[in-house]
């Protein structure tokens, strides 16, 4: 994954207002957030890593060892949470020509997303996420130097753009998993056609 700056306006605009919502709504009171918090970050560190890699039956899915919820999902949020999630589509969608927003994961203070690789989903990836003081990250294994890496949030809007290989694609299968020190917001993308993906690149950057 690699950081991209975000300066297109209307994008800017969009975001601002969605930042003023989950900075405002008291989100936790209209959600039921899944698991627990991981205090030891075990499940974001080097040893729960080579085990998941060492796991030939891994499904790719990242939320089966988490602490935090997708708004997506209906039956974890109220009905107020379900207007704010399609207004989130309906603001994004005329800048990114996207029809929704797959993954809409919140993570509360101390939230986590333990390793995995989405090898399940591959595709190009843009990822928005959000934190109002910047205390979070999303960690990857590269797959070209084997290097674990850690991508520290800014304060506010980030971007972050890659690709997530599948198993018939070892050199590019990409281990990833993410943390939250304060309450966080990622929105995401999965976009199978790199031209596509390369125009939603070139729309956030201009």
């Amino acid at each position: 994954m690699k950081s991209i700056e975000i300066n297109n306006e209307e994008l800017r605009h969009s975001l601002d207002e969605i930042g003023e919502w989950f900075n405002t709504f008291d989100l936790e009171n209209n959600i039921r957030i899944f698991g627990k918090e991981d205090k030891n970050e075990y499940y974001t560190g080097e040893e729960f890593l080579q085990l998941q890699i060492d796991d030939e039956d891994h499904d790719g899915f990242g939320a089966t060892i988490s602490y935090g919820v997708d708004l997506n999902a209906n039956n974890m949020i109220s009905a107020e949470v379900k207007s704010h999630v399609t207004r989130i589509d309906e603001l994004l969608k005329p800048v990114l020509s996207a029809p929704q927003c797959p993954v809409k994961m919140y993570y509360p203070k101390n939230g986590f997303m333990h390793w995995h690789n989405n090898h399940n989903a591959p595709g190009y990836n843009i990822l928005l996420s959000y934190t109002k003081e910047g205390k979070g990250y999303f960690r990857y294994k590269d797959p070209e130097t084997k290097r674990i890496v850690t991508m520290h949030d800014s304060p506010g809007w980030t971007a972050k753009v890659g690709y997530y290989g599948s198993n018939e694609e070892p050199d590019k299968v990409y281990w990833h998993c993410a943390r939250a020190y304060e309450p966080r917001l990622t929105l995401g993308y999965i976009i199978p056609h790199e031209e596509m993906w390369e125009m939603m690149c070139e729309d956030i950057q201009e």
